[in-house]
């Protein structure tokens, strides 16, 4: 161990980082930006636990959480940038691509926001069941693949927010998928731990791999292998 940094509450998302510093989330409805060496260089308050991992593009970092507020802000000091209302609660962390931020919202919506005029560009929610976005979205230039604890996953219109095409699974999606050459990855909720592969442009299945128990997690791309892990 080379240090420790505690918070005051839970810490459920990931790290992050930005000119060599750490940022992290916490339960304490804080988002810290730490030296290297472990010491507190900035603290951003909202008013709910944070959830997901901060984001980073650029000097700006992006926070959802509980308090149904996508926060942008400096990264370097820690300063607000501006906030744009979501509408309900993030649980996972946000997708930026260019301009735009991707978040999905336990009030069944995935919610595009525009960094230009902070605001919403547009919102999506199912025609029918609708169920929360607990997982990231995976953004391309053209398509935002999200899933839905409907059991289903959904490309979306990058542009837009058009649904462009769906695919139902065994279980709740809580994974974030990962998109990789044309090819979509994601796991499910399933007792028996399905794990497919989707063509990104038509979601048509090619693939479905039964591991041995539910996958909660998102598989990690390394060189021509996959990596992912259940429950």
């Amino acid at each position: 161990t080379l240090w420790t940094f505690e918070t005051a509450g839970e810490i459920t998302s990931g790290a992050n980082f930005h000119a060599g510093n750490v940022l992290v989330g916490s339960h304490d409805s804080t988002l810290y930006c730490l030296s290297p060496e472990g010491k507190k260089l900035w603290e951003y308050k909202i008013d709910g636990p944070v959830n997901g991992s901060p984001a980073v593009a650029g000097d700006r970092t992006f926070v959802a959480g509980c308090d149904s507020v996508l926060h942008v802000v400096d990264a370097a000091a820690g300063k607000p940038l501006g906030t744009v209302d979501l509408g309900g609660q993030a649980g996972a962390t946000a997708a930026v691509f260019g301009d735009a931020v991707y978040v999905g919202t336990m009030a069944n919506q995935v919610v595009a926001v525009d960094l230009k005029g902070m605001k919403k560009a547009w919102e999506f929610e199912a025609k029918k069941r609708q169920q929360p976005f607990y997982g990231s979205a995976a953004v391309t230039d053209k398509y935002v693949v999200v899933g839905s604890r409907d059991r289903k996953l959904y490309a979306l219109d990058r542009a837009s927010g058009q649904e462009k095409w769906t695919f139902a699974t065994e279980g709740m999606v809580d994974a974030s998928p990962v998109v990789a050459g044309g090819r979509v990855y994601v796991g499910a909720l399933s007792s028996t731990g399905e794990f497919y592969v989707l063509d990104l442009e038509t979601g048509e299945k090619k693939q479905e791999v039964t591991l041995d128990s539910a996958v909660t997690g998102s598989a990690a791309v390394a060189g021509d292998r996959l990596l992912v892990g259940t429950e």
